[in-house]
């Protein structure tokens, strides 16, 4: 990902998705998460501390007078709010160093622990150097570890800021860390492909040929996700080129099949990669490039051969088992209500559902049956936050201006299973519609790239619920509230694939005009890539999660399944597709949450892999007729 709030517009307000992936659930005695396997505070209880979630939310407005006017009152600067965090953790990871010099001034803790690490690490979540700088000033330690094993310098390395990597090694950091999942920092340097932090790791003594619990190299993580000038760095240092992970793949394997990356290939080739040898399967580098259509890395290892010969119905039929099975080991292990498997999840297997597929009864009840006791439980609260302010101020995360991301891909899921209108569900979606902002646009605070990166998303996603489940009661303000979530979708500039995807199904929801639609569809069309796909943003290869959003996106503004624009995307996803029926997608959010392993291939990318799985199958069953 992009370092997180490292752009200006985050650094002028903090405007974008979820730390906590759909973090809003309330603890049901039905489903509750095994702390052997996941050891967070998610869901997240009640806030503690006098005034605090009056302190967030002055922190969330980017207020340090209201910060001073707040612990002046008497405020408690270490409060917690439900999901364990202190104030210092967000002005830390939000770039606001007056209001951590004056929360520290306060009496603020600078090593505060809870599940999900310390204010250090989450300035270094978000790249911030100057506000670690600020608490190791004030002795904070560098090598805090949270539950899942992830250190301070793991998330520096992610985020990606040289000027922080460099003070946490000069601080001791331990380069060599692992995390539960037997990662180090220069695992997650290589993944992000982040060269100056690697460089520096490198000369710290980061070993070079480490294994995680996949047996993959930091070699192996930077082939797999295209980065060749830090292949090219861990070579000359001496990392081994030809090392095998379980499945036989080595480092040019791994590049020749999830990407047509020819500076990788040429790399490792120069390296002394050896391209005879062949994975488990008993394919060599040169056979998986040609069957996924890689041509240029295919020409490269001197292939022969045709791609996938695989129609939709099939890539479909593995792909919904994939998913959800995936979606039943989350449910197993995590006892949050998530916008991946219970929002997006949800909506790929209610699309499957409407073609004629018969879907696992058994994922079904219990994602129903999650969500319905979780909607159940908070309605008291949403319909008090209705009548009062005072009350709308303990809705589980607004303090951090996390409702939007969370209620959102909810209420979509269940519409997308043809769940009914309820007295709970015309409570929370009410709740959701008064987190407009004045400009017509649904906005969020700390960013989970791509899933939680786009204001265009969650508008689109709350005009789904208004339209759904709004009561009738409200036709009137919510009639309003469309149309002014219509001019900010019309008037405000998209800059991802994400933007422009959700602002035409957005425009589709507000009844924009046929010429509109037209308009957006014509953009999206424009940002097609020579191979079929669409990529995230301009600098990054084609993936199947802007393919199949984007594909989606079209569809959904009017494109028949047979225009040759659509017809090219489908046929990149079906040569991409994965022997197991997923689509791999690199990870580039923060690593906010606590890792654990839901059962979805490609490791710690298997919830962005998930995401465009889930988008990939939804394209795809476009074109098919129902059953």
């Amino acid at each position: 990902m992009n370092n997180l709030l490292m752009n200006q517009s985050l650094k002028s307000r903090i405007v974008a998705g979820t730390i906590l992936v759909g973090g809003i659930a309330v603890a049901t005695s039905s489903y509750t998460a095994s702390t052997q396997q996941r050891k967070t505070t998610d869901p997240p209880g009640m806030s503690k501390g006098k005034l605090c979630n009056d302190l967030f939310l002055a922190i969330d407005h980017r207020s340090n007078a209201g910060v001073k006017a707040l612990i002046e009152k008497g405020a408690d600067v270490d409060s917690r709010n439900g999901l364990g965090f202190t104030p210092l953790y967000i002005a830390s990871a939000s770039y606001q160093m007056d209001v951590m010099k004056t929360l520290i001034d306060a009496g603020a803790k600078t090593d505060a622990d809870s599940s999900y690490g310390t204010p250090l690490m989450f300035a270094a979540m978000s790249g911030n150097a100057a506000g670690a700088g600020i608490l190791m000033g004030h002795g904070a330690k560098v090598n805090a570890v949270r539950n899942d094993g992830k250190s301070v310098l793991m998330m520096a390395s992610i985020s990606g800021n040289p000027a922080l990597v460099d003070a946490l090694l000069k601080g001791k950091a331990d380069v060599n860390a692992k995390d539960d999942d037997g990662s180090s920092s220069l695992d997650f340097a290589a993944r992000t492909g982040h060269l100056k932090a690697g460089e520096m790791l490198v000369a710290a003594g980061a070993e070079l040929n480490s294994v995680n619990s996949e047996k993959q190299t930091p070699l192996m993580a930077a082939a797999l996700t295209g980065n060749a000038d830090f292949v090219k760095l861990l070579l000359d240092k001496g990392a081994k080129p030809n090392l095998q992970d379980p499945n036989g793949r080595t480092a040019l394997n791994l590049a020749a099949s999830f990407g047509d990356n020819p500076e990788v290939v040429t790399a490792l080739l120069a390296g002394g990669a050896d391209p005879k040898i062949a994975d488990m399967k008993g394919r060599t580098p040169a056979q998986n490039s040609a069957t996924h259509g890689y041509s240029e890395s295919a020409k490269l290892l001197g292939a022969t051969g045709s791609m996938h010969s695989v129609n939709p119905r099939q890539a479909v039929d593995r792909s919904l088992k994939a998913v959800q099975f995936s979606m039943e080991k989350f449910t197993e292990n995590a006892s949050c209500i998530s916008c991946h498997q219970e929002g997006l999840g949800r909506i790929a297997t209610g699309t499957a559902g409407d073609r004629g597929y018969a879907l696992d009864a058994k994922v079904q009840k219990t994602h129903k049956m999650r969500v319905g006791e979780m909607l159940t439980a908070l309605t008291p609260l949403h319909q008090g936050a209705l009548k009062d302010p005072e009350v709308m101020k303990n809705v589980p995360l607004i303090e951090i201006n996390e409702v939007n991301s969370g209620y959102s891909w909810l209420l979509a899921g269940m519409a997308a299973q043809h769940e009914p209108a309820t007295e709970a569900t015309a409570a929370m979606t009410m709740v959701l519609a008064k987190q407009q902002q004045p400009s017509g646009c649904w906005s969020f605070s700390l960013p989970r790239i791509p899933m939680q990166s786009s204001p265009f998303t969650f508008t689109m996603l709350a005009l789904r619920a208004m339209k759904v489940y709004g009561p009738k009661s409200e036709a009137e303000s919510l009639g309003k509230q469309v149309d002014l979530a219509k001019d900010w979708l019309l008037k405000t500039p998209a800059h991802s694939s994400e933007d422009r995807a959700s602002r035409l199904m957005g425009l589709k929801l507000a009844g924009a005009t046929a010429a509109d639609l037209e308009s957006a569809s014509k953009e999206i069309a424009a940002d097609q890539k020579p191979d079929g796909g669409w990529s995230q943003t301009p600098e990054l290869h084609s993936d199947a999660y802007a393919t199949g959003q984007a594909l989606c996106a079209l569809h959904a503004g009017g494109m028949p399944v047979n225009d040759p624009v659509y017809a090219k995307g489908v046929k990149f996803l079906l040569r991409t597709q994965d022997d197991d029926g997923s689509w791999f997608v690199n990870k580039r959010a923060i690593a906010a949450n606590n890792y654990f392993d839901a059962g979805f291939p490609h490791g710690q990318s298997q919830y962005s892999s998930f995401n465009g799985t889930c988008w990939a199958t939804m394209a795809l069953l476009q074109t098919l007729t129902k059953r």
